[in-house]
């Protein structure tokens, strides 16, 4: 995972969080909490998008995920959900303000 790169999607205050687990608050704690997967890969990705609205310079996403990853020492893992994203656009670029999600 390219912690690095996916942190850069978010806003400098931007926060995280799955349902019934703390949020994650700010760019540099995403950077770290990315980072903590060391022992895991994803190896298939799929996003959904569901609705989309935008008014001004915000946004509003709702979709799904599924993911296939393979943990170290544990083998392949597949999650699935639903997302919220909230984004708001900087410059010429739309970056991620608020993430939720939750397991089907």
């Amino acid at each position: 995972m390219k912690a690095d790169s996916i942190a850069q999607l978010f806003t400098a205050d931007a926060e995280i969080g799955h349902e019934g687990q703390p949020a994650v608050k700010g760019r540099d704690s995403i950077y770290s909490f990315l980072s903590s997967f060391k022992n895991v890969r994803v190896i298939n990705n799929r996003d959904e998008i569901a609705t989309s609205s935008i008014r001004d310079d915000s946004a509003i996403v709702n979709g799904s995920y599924a993911q296939t990853v393979i943990v170290s020492g544990k083998g392949t893992v597949n999650v699935a959900g639903k997302f919220t994203a909230t984004m708001v656009r900087d410059k010429n670029n739309w970056l991620i303000s608020e993430l939720k999600t939750r397991s089907n």
